[in-house]
Formats: structure tokens, C-alpha cells, sequence
């Protein structure tokens, strides 16, 4: 069986020559917001006052104020081409209310919904990766990753060459410590809301990870649980099925460069890996899956020959699929230690182990 090992997508950084757009929040009180609705109405506060408003006047006020929106807005088009979002609060959450006390607020938590449609707005001017805590800022209010601060010659900002790396920008960062996005893998079914600093750790780990197909040719890609469902639907006949805590014995046979293990409880995918090298052949285990925070797998590997035995007692390697990373895990069988025979016999026995419980 062929086994895949193309790269998988990479994203490319962002010029850094590139414009960032701003944020424009506005907001108005309430009772601007009741006038404007009514003056939109074309009428005034005093159910009185609406009646004498009736006739030509009345036209001709709904004429002007019409005209006036139109340029208000085509005035603000012109002049707010990188605005990327605006959104409109209360005043009295500006005032620092709560929002369960007035109404219209945020959440129940006092939070609001603020949707940023270029997210690369939160990354570093600089290296383009996230920004995370401590923030920069030099005078003129231009900002930096810490890491960034370090690699800087003389400590110049990068735009305006003012001194950057004393000055903390803490308005970032509040905006950072309380910022909660979606994870990158929502749309594979990850419902986790996580802070803007912890984004990369999750993502990581995130079990929603998509895996590639490593069958060759094929270009399916999914989080683990669905990638074994295409294994065992598209792939039948590829793997074979094996329970955690027992012995599974094998023959790898000359130019067999893997096998495919399927775990009968839980459906994990495992591949034993059989490279040919100089010395002989270098055997590695890896588990399709992002690395487990709470749990992972061990590994006993034996290969057995003319009386003799060689063992590995390790934790299994990682991968998404896509590529098999170089690794000094593996057992290494000699071409003298087969002998004669052009295959190698071998057993493995994969069970789980926790993070409290690891230790190497």
C-alpha cells in the first residue's frame, strides 16, 4: 500500500508594507435614538405637534433631511474606505453600566457580539503572527510583538525609527485579555470560544484538526473520527484491526513500506512505518490525530529473529497525515539480524497513558 507524503497547505505571511484598516466604534444615546427615529418619521415628539406639521412644511422638511442623510453618507463613504467594521453600542456601556440595566445591552455577562472581518487586524506589524502580551508602543503609538522589540536594531520602531520596548500599550492588551474568538477548526465542529492569546495553544490540540488522507492519491481531508469513517468506508480492505493492551504480530515483508492499524473500540488510525536505511530497517509508529492534551499512547515493539530479540518502549509519534516527520523514536533492525529472510516478524502492543501518569 502507498502511503502519501506530500506536504500539506502552508499559509503564506502577510507584506508587511500592507495597510491595516481601523476600527470605527460609534454610539449614540438613547434619547438621540428616539429623536432620530422620529425625525426619520418625519413628525416631532408631541402627538399635537405632529398635526401642525401636516401639509407643505412637513414635505418639504422630509425633502431636506432626506438630502442631508444622503451627503452625511456619501461624506463618510469617501472618507472611511478601511473602516472594516462598525459597531454601534449603548452609550451607558461606554459609561461602564452594566448591560443586564439598560436595555438593548450585551449578554447576560455583560459581553457584546463584535465581528472583525479582517482578523489579521490582532498580528504583529512586524513577524504577522498573533499578538500576544506584553504589547509596545512607541510615542507615536506604533506597536510590537515583545519578540519583535528584541530583534529590532537600536531599539528603533520599525515605522517612524522612535524608541520602542519601554513603553507597555495596555489598551491592546485589555482588548486581548478580553477578546474571545471561535477556533479556526468551527466549521469541522469545534464549538470552543478562546481568548486571542491562548488561540494558537488550542488550535494546536484541537481535536477538530483536519487529518489527511494517507492513502495514495487520495485527497480527503477531516478530523480524525471522520478520516477513519472514509478509511473504513472508501479505504476497506487497507488496515488491520487490532484491540489496545494486545499482542498484534506481523510480517513486513521486503519492500512493505507500511501498515495500517485500526483500533476495533475506538476507531483511532495507527501506521507502522518500515523504512529501508543502510544499516537495515527503521521501524516507527505514528497516530493520525493532533497530539492529545489529556491522553496519548505508548507503544512495545518487538522483532524477533534466529533466537534473538530487539524491543522499543516508547510514546507514539504524532502526525495530521500529510507528512511523516523524521524522528529518533524507531526501532532499528539490522540487515544481519533477519537473516536470510527478506522480511522481519514483529509485535506490537499499543495502550493508552495519561499526561499525569507520563514520564520519559
Amino acid at each position: 500500500m502507498a502511503i502519501s507524503s506530500g506536504e500539506g497547505p502552508s499559509r503564506n505571511n502577510t507584506s508587511l508594507n500592507r495597510k491595516r484598516p481601523r476600527i470605527t466604534i460609534r454610539y449614540r444615546s438613547r434619547e438621540s435614538e428616539e429623536r432620530h427615529i422620529v425625525e426619520a418619521q418625519g413628525g416631532s415628539t408631541n402627538h399635537e405637534d405632529r398635526e401642525r406639521d401636516a401639509g407643505e412644511g412637513r414635505g418639504r422638511q422630509n425633502e431636506e433631511i432626506e438630502e442631508e442623510a444622503e451627503d452625511a453618507v456619501a461624506a463618510e463613504e469617501e472618507e472611511s474606505e478601511d473602516v472594516i467594521e462598525v459597531v454601534e453600542v449603548e452609550e451607558s456601556f461606554l459609561r461602564g453600566k452594566p448591560a443586564s440595566e439598560g436595555d438593548g445591552g450585551g449578554g447576560r455577562d455583560g459581553s457584546i457580539p463584535v465581528t472583525l472581518t479582517d482578523p489579521d487586524i490582532l498580528n504583529c506589524c512586524i513577524c504577522c503572527q498573533p499578538l500576544t502580551i506584553p504589547v509596545f508602543q512607541c510615542e507615536n503609538g506604533h506597536i510590537a510583538c515583545s519578540t519583535c522589540c528584541v530583534k529590532l536594531a537600536n531599539k528603533c520602531c520599525y515605522s517612524c525609527t522612535a524608541p520602542i520596548g519601554n513603553i507597555r500599550c495596555r489598551a491592546i492588551e485589555k482588548v486581548l485579555e478580553s477578546l474571545k474568538i471561535s477556533c479556526r477548526y468551527a466549521r469541522h465542529g469545534c464549538i470552543e470560544k478562546i481568548t486571542h492569546i491562548n488561540k494558537s495553544i488550542h488550535e494546536k490540540d484541537c481535536i477538530y484538526t483536519p487529518c489527511w488522507c494517507f492513502i495514495d492519491g487520495c485527497h480527503f481531508t477531516a478530523p480524525s473520527k471522520k478520516l477513519s469513517q472514509h478509511i473504513n468506508n472508501e479505504h476497506h480492505g487497507s488496515f488491520l484491526n487490532f484491540y489496545y493492551d494486545s499482542f498484534l504480530y506481523l510480517t513486513l515483508g521486503l519492500n512493505q513500506k507500511a501498515v495500517v492499524l485500526k483500533e476495533v473500540t475506538d476507531s483511532n488510525i495507527f501506521i507502522i512505518k518500515n523504512d529501508l536505511e543502510y544499516l537495515g530497517n527503521a521501524i516507527k509508529v505514528f497516530n493520525i490525530g493532533p497530539k492529545a492534551s489529556v491522553e496519548t499512547y505508548r507503544y512495545e515493539l518487538y522483532a524477533r529473529s534466529q533466537g534473538c530479540c530487539l524491543k522499543l518502549d516508547s510514546f507514539v509519534n504524532h502526525t495530521l497525515g500529510n507528512n511523516f516527520p523524521a524522528t529518533t523514536k524507531f526501532l532499528l533492525v539490522p540487515v544481519d539480524f533477519r537473516g536470510p529472510s527478506p522480511e522481519v516478524n514483529i509485535e506490537i502492543r499499543v495502550y493508552k497513558v495519561y499526561e499525569s501518569s507520563r514520564r520519559e
